[in-house]
C-alpha cells in the first residue's frame, strides 16, 4: 500500500509500506538515469530500454510504451525462477492504448523464447482479438497456451493477477480480482529476464503499465469456479494389444448433486486438432473461449462429463488414422482404430461401468477431428450410444446401416473449406437409405470450418440431447 507524504517543499512523495512475501515491486513514480526503483526495499531494479513516457499512474505515475523495442528489463535471478511446486503472486496494472488486430501485446512475461523454443514461462498478454490473456507453459513443456478472460482491453486501467498455489499445482487467473480460469501449475526455471512492455516478434505492447508487484506466496483471492473450468484433471493410462503403452490426459464433471446411487447421463466429448497437446487444457477450450458444447453440458448440471485430450504428432495419435488429411471425407474403417481413440472407448468403458451412470443415455459430440471421431465411435460402437452431435466431421457410408437407432443431430457449415460438408451429407442421405429415421442435419449457409459456433448455440441442442435414450420412448 501507498502512503503520501508532503516535504517541506510541497512536493509529494509516496512511501510504499512493507507486504508480507513481497520480492519486488516496481511502481514507476520516477525513473532516474533509465533506472525504476525496486520500491519494496529489495533493491530489485530495473532498466529501462528506450525511451517510453512517464504518464499518470493508478496511484500517482506509470510507464507508458509508445514505440516499438521499448521495454523494462528485470535481470534474470534465481529468486523469480519459480517451479511447478512454488506457490507466488504475479501482479500488474495495465491500460492498452493501440493494438493491431491479430497481434498478441505483452504486458510482461518471464521465460518465453519462441524461436529458441523455449516455453517454460509465464505472463500477461492481449490476445488477437483484445481480450486479456494469462500466457504459460503448455503441451507438457514444449509450447505455450493462453488462457483468456472475459475481460476486453478496452483503454481503461485493468489489474491482471496470477496466482499460483504450489501444494495444489494450480494457478489461477484473475482480471481486477475477478476470477477468469484455472491451469496446473507452471515450471519457470529458465535463463531469461522479466520484460515488461515486449514479448518479441513483434508482440509490442502499446500502453502504460504500472504497479507491477511479484509476491513468493499465493495471495487470496475470489475463488468462485465457473463454467469448464469446473472440471477435475484427470489421466487414464491405456495398453493396446501390441504393448504399447498411452497415458490420456481428460477433464471430468460430476454433477453438484452427484450420489453413487442415482442415475446419470454422460456426455463424451472429442476435440479438434487445434486442441491437441498433454496440458488437459486446451480440450475444454477452443478458439480462446470456453468450449461451448462442454460448457452447456456443465452449467447444465445434469450429466457427468469426459473430455480427453490426445496428441496432434505423430498422426497415428490422433482420433482418427486418416495422416491429418482433413479434406479426406467420406471413407471405410479401418481395421483397428488408433490407440489414443481405443483409449478414450476404454475412459468411456470405465465410466459407464460406474452404477451412477445411466448405461441407456450415453451421448458423444465431437468437433471437426473430433467429428471425425464421433462418427468413428458411432460406427465401431454403435450399441453404447443413445445419441451424438457430429460437428464438421466425416464418416463411414458404407456402416451407416448400424446407425438407424442412434439419435443424431449432425452439423455443418456450407463454406466448410477445412472438411468437406459432403461428408455430413454423405451420412445423412446414408442412414436415411438404411431406414434411419432418428438422423437430423443443418447446414449453415455462408459459415466455414468455425461452425461449432453456431452448432452449440442451437437453443434446444441440450434438451434434445437429454430427452435421447435407447429405451424404446
Amino acid at each position: 500500500m501507498a502512503k503520501i507524504t508532503e516535504t517541506a517543499s510541497d512536493e509529494v512523495k509516496y512511501e510504499y509500506e512493507k507486504e508480507d512475501g513481497l520480492l519486488a515491486h516496481w511502481a514507476f513514480d520516477s525513473i532516474d538515469d533509465g533506472i525504476v526503483r525496486d520500491v519494496s526495499g529489495n533493491g530489485r531494479d530495473a532498466e529501462v530500454i528506450g525511451t517510453p513516457s512517464v504518464v499518470k499512474g493508478v496511484i500517482y505515475n506509470g510507464i507508458e510504451f509508445t514505440e516499438a523495442g521499448q521495454k523494462v528489463v528485470v535481470k534474470n535471478a534465481p529468486w523469480m525462477n519459480f517451479t511447478c511446486t512454488d506457490s507466488f503472486t504475479f501482479e500488474a496494472w495495465c491500460r492498452l492504448t493501440s493494438r493491431q488486430r491479430g497481434v498478441w501485446p505483452c504486458v510482461m512475461h518471464k521465460g518465453l523464447d519462441v524461436k529458441a523454443h523455449s516455453f517454460r514461462y509465464l505472463g500477461f498478454w492481449i490476445s488477437g482479438d483484445g481480450h486479456y490473456a494469462l500466457g504459460m507453459t503448455g503441451n507438457g513443456g514444449t509450447g505455450c497456451y493462453n488462457a483468456v478472460a472475459s475481460v476486453t482491453a478496452d483503454g481503461e486501467w485493468h489489474r491482471l493477477t496470477a496466482v499460483q498455489n504450489g501444494e495444489t499445482r494450480r494457478i489461477s487467473f484473475y482480471v481486477d480480482g475477478k476470477y477468469q480460469c484455472v491451469a496446473p501449475s507452471v515450471d519457470m526455471t529458465n535463463e531469461y529476464d522479466l520484460i515488461i512492455g515486449d514479448g518479441g516478434e513483434n508482440n509490442q505492447f502499446f500502453g502504460a503499465v504500472d504497479e507491477v508487484r511479484i509476491y513468493d506466496r499465493a495471495i487470496e483471492m475470489n475463488d468462485e469456479i465457473a463454467g469448464v473450468d469446473k472440471m477435475t484433471y484427470e489421466s487414464i493410462t491405456y495398453t493396446a494389444p501390441d504393448g504399447e503403452s498411452l497415458t490420456l490426459p481428460y477433464r471430468a464433471y460430476l454433477p453438484s448433486d452427484y450420489s453413487p446411487d442415482k442415475k446419470y447421463p454422460l456426455l463424451l466429448f472429442l476435440h479438434g486438432f487445434g486442441e491437441c497437446g498433454t496440458d488437459n487444457m486446451q480440450q475444454i477450450r477452443v478458439l480462446g473461449g470456453a468450449n461451448k458444447m462442454v460448457e452447456l453440458a456443465v452449467e447444465c448440471d445434469r450429466l457427468i462429463v469426459i473430455a480427453p485430450q490426445c496428441l496432434a504428432n505423430p498422426a497415428r495419435y490422433n482420433w482418427v488414422p486418416i495422416d491429418q488429411k482433413w479434406k479426406t471425407g467420406s471413407r471405410e474403417l479401418t481395421p483397428e482404430p488408433t490407440i489414443s481413440l481405443a483409449a478414450a472407448k476404454k475412459l468411456l468403458d470405465e465410466y459407464i461401468a460406474m452404477d451412477s451412470v445411466d448405461e441407456d443415455r450415453v451421448y458423444i459430440s465431437g468437433i471437426s477431428m473430433g467429428g471425425y471421431g464421433t462418427w468413428e465411435m458411432l460406427a465401431r460402437w454403435p450399441e453404447v450410444f443413445a445419441a451424438a452431435v457430429p460437428v464438421c466431421g466425416s464418416g463411414i457410408p458404407s456402416l451407416a446401416y448400424k446407425l438407424t437407432d442412434i439419435a443424431i443431430w449432425a452439423m455443418h457449415g456450407e463454406d466448410d473449406g477445412t472438411v468437406p460438408p459432403k461428408g455430413t451429407h454423405d451420412m445423412e442421405q446414408a442412414i436415411k437409405a438404411a431406414g434411419g429415421k432418428k438422423i437430423r442435419a443443418r447446414y449453415y449457409e455462408g459459415v466455414g470450418h468455425n461452425v461449432w459456433l453456431n452448432a452449440y448455440a442451437e437453443p434446444e441442442l441440450m434438451d434434445w440431447l437429454l430427452s435421447q435414450s435407447r429405451k424404446k420412448q
